[in-house]
C-alpha cells in the first residue's frame, strides 16, 4: 500500500465515533456538534503494520482538538469520549503530547525524531514525535474534537 493510496482512501467512521461527532462529505469531514468536550472519531482504515504512511488533517474551525492515532477497542470502551488519557497517541492543538503508554510525556512539548512525526503545515520546521508506539494491536488515525471543532482529511 503506497502513501498516496492510503491518504486517498482514508475516511472518518460513522460507526466508531462519539454521538456528538457528525461525519459528512463522504467521510472526509468530522464536526463536534454539541459544543462539548473531547469527543473522538476514528478513521475506518487501520494503519498498515509495515512501511511508512502519511495522512493529513486540516483544521477548519475550532481551537480545542487532538489529532493522532489510537486503539479502536480501547476508545470504544470509553464511548469515544475523553480518550486523550488512554488508548491514544496524540498531539493537542497547541503542541502538548499525550501517550497511551508513557504518562511521563503527558502535556509536554517534545521535539524528538523517533517513530511518529507530527508537523504543522504553517511551521513544518517544528516537529513533534512520540518515543514509542505499542503496535501489538491495530492502530487507527483518530481525532478528538471539542467546542464545535471541524476537521477534514486531506487527500
Amino acid at each position: 500500500m503506497t502513501i498516496q493510496q492510503y491518504n486517498k482512501n482514508l475516511t472518518f467512521s460513522n460507526t466508531y465515533k462519539h454521538t456528538n461527532c457528525q461525519v459528512t462529505q463522504g467521510g472526509k469531514l468530522v464536526a463536534e456538534v454539541a459544543n462539548s468536550h473531547y469527543c473522538f472519531c476514528v478513521c475506518e482504515q487501520p494503519i498498515p503494520k509495515a512501511g511508512k504512511i502519511q495522512f493529513t488533517f486540516q483544521i477548519l474551525t475550532g481551537s480545542d482538538f487532538f489529532v493522532g492515532i489510537g486503539f479502536k477497542d480501547i476508545m470504544q470502551q470509553k464511548n469515544y469520549y475523553d480518550c486523550n488519557n488512554s488508548g491514544t497517541y496524540l498531539i493537542k492543538e497547541n503542541g502538548p503530547t499525550q501517550s497511551h503508554d508513557n504518562k511521563d510525556i503527558h502535556d509536554k512539548q517534545l521535539s524528538l525524531d523517533k517513530y511518529i512525526k507530527w508537523s504543522k503545515q504553517n511551521n513544518p520546521q517544528k516537529t513533534f514525535a512520540k518515543q514509542w508506539i505499542d503496535t501489538s494491536q491495530q492502530l487507527y488515525p483518530c481525532v478528538g474534537l471539542g467546542r464545535k471543532a471541524q476537521i477534514k482529511i486531506l487527500n
